[in-house]
């Protein structure tokens, strides 16, 4: 079965960056007055997808530490920022600059991640079923001494997640593919999270990105899963998007990044996307695949409506592996197999008389 990845390296950094105005924002918002408090703003670009972007943006919680790496000070203790009615990042109570010291800035949203977890130390989460976009900001060394009026904590949020797209077709119209079943084997689902050290409004880099370690419980995704013959994908020229059952994602899933294995054609510890299908002649509508030739890892007994499997690695020649802030893309095009077993005519040729002559005289 023909299979073909296209891989889309949507480095999707949510710009949030906490200074400034919003794409909504007036240009008449009313400015705060100076002073020593700590503001926080907001802004980031605009997205067609289901990541987090100023308009979803409603909230955001901000842990700060004074003192040393060796010996931190908290400062603030999971504050929450929210956005008013008039797109200004407020939270209560108001904090102050610290005399002759420095800030270190850690936020982040959902308020759900991080739970009794502290951005100082790897954060435990299991992204089993999520339909959560995590992201998170540092903004280290900051003071109250800017000489600017106004002066904000600015952030640049980043994406922890990677982002998971199918989408499938057939290009011969003397096929009917239809689709039962799609899913996913071997995914890590628990990890710890590290924030990073340095700023991430600076450039993409190794001391500025957040990590994932421990990755482990390796469990099946099951993204769709039709309940009645009216729920069968039936494919076409164009890409059908595999739209997840029960992720509350629309189109996309979020993934922990981690890394992707291929050796044994779906045995073992391989982490590969199944496709439950079967495959007609469109004018006869008589079923070609699976048959009597399909290999016994391609079928699946006891299918509702007898359909073979398909399996996709996710480790591609372009990569091995989900990093965060990545959104995938796999494009599957679903045709013939050798296996199916479709008669088909080539030209003929006709053999030549073989001429033997006899003469009498």
């Amino acid at each position: 079965m023909k299979q073909e990845f296209k891989y889309l390296t949507a480095m999707s950094v949510a710009m949030i960056a906490l200074a400034g105005c919003s794409e909504s924002d007036s240009a008449d918002e009313p400015v705060m007055p100076a002073g020593n408090e700590i503001r926080f703003a907001a802004a980031t670009e605009h997205s067609r997808a289901v990541e987090t972007t100023t308009n979803t943006l409603k909230s955001f919680n901000v842990y700060a530490y004074t003192g040393t790496d060796e010996a931190p000070k908290l400062f603030m203790d999971n504050v929450t920022v929210n956005k008013s009615a008039s797109n200004v990042w407020t939270y209560s109570p108001t904090q102050y600059w610290p005399a002759k010291e420095t800030v270190d800035f850690y936020a982040y949203a959902p308020a759900s991640w991080l739970g009794t977890s502290s951005p100082l130390s790897p954060v435990p989460f299991d992204a089993y079923m999520t339909s959560k976009d995590l992201i998170y900001a540092v903004s280290p060394n900051l003071s109250g001494n800017t000489g600017q009026a106004n002066a904000q904590v600015i952030f640049n949020f980043r994406h922890a997640l990677s982002k998971f797209t199918v989408k499938m077709r057939s290009s011969d119209p003397k096929l009917t593919v239809k689709v039962s079943n799609v899913g996913l084997s071997n995914i890590m689902t628990k990890g710890n999270f590290t924030f990073p050290k340095e700023s991430t409004t600076d450039d993409i880099a190794s001391g500025n990105v957040g990590t994932w370690t421990d990755q482990n419980t390796p469990m099946p995704y099951v993204i769709y899963w039709s309940q009645s013959p009216d729920e069968l994908i039936t494919l076409t020229t164009t890409p059908t998007v595999i739209t997840p059952d029960g992720f509350g994602t629309g189109e996309s899933m979020f993934m922990l990044p981690q890394t992707l294995t291929w050796r044994s054609n779906g045995n073992g510890n391989d982490t590969y996307l199944t496709v439950m299908c079967s495959i007609y002649d469109t004018e006869s509508g008589s079923k070609l695949w699976p048959n009597a030739n399909t290999p016994e890892e391609n079928r699946v007994e006891g299918s509702t409506y007898g359909d073979g499997l398909l399996k996709f690695a996710l480790s591609t020649s372009k990569f091995s592996s989900w990093q965060p802030g990545v959104h995938y893309i796999y494009n599957l095009l679903i045709n013939t197999n050798e296996d199916m077993g479709a008669i088909e005519f080539g030209t003929p040729t006709v053999d030549s008389f073989i001429e033997i002559e006899t003469n009498y005289e």
